[in-house]
């Protein structure tokens, strides 16, 4: 068997093999990466859904984000919550002009 290779060294197949093995290393590198991303793009979507700060009863603090469902409260077993009821929609805010305001870093002291 080695007398069909004989006139081969090793430095021509070496010159075969590793750039082969290094395309090959790349490309499996690549396709790991793009399905990391495809993973991550699937979870955010999927985090996206939890309808918690859309919610009434959301009370933003971290002692109690939901009186209604703390345990799951901001949490993927929070998507699809039965008590889930949408927040109002807020009134803007009336600002006062900024010349109203007074500026407490430009002022001088009396």
């Amino acid at each position: 068997m080695l007398q069909y290779f004989s006139h081969l060294n090793v430095e021509t197949v070496m010159s075969l093999v590793c750039p082969m093995m290094i395309w090959a290393v790349m490309l499996v590198f690549l396709w790991s990466v793009m399905i990391a991303i495809k993973d991550g793009v699937a979870y955010i979507r999927k985090l996206h859904q939890i309808p918690c700060d859309r919610c009434q009863y959301y009370t933003g603090t971290h002692y109690l984000k939901c009186p209604v469902h703390p345990c799951i409260a901001l949490s993927e077993e929070a998507i699809g919550c039965r008590d889930f009821e949408p927040m109002a929609k807020r009134q803007p805010q009336s600002r006062r002009p900024r010349s109203a305001t007074k500026d407490w870093c430009t002022s001088q002291p009396e």
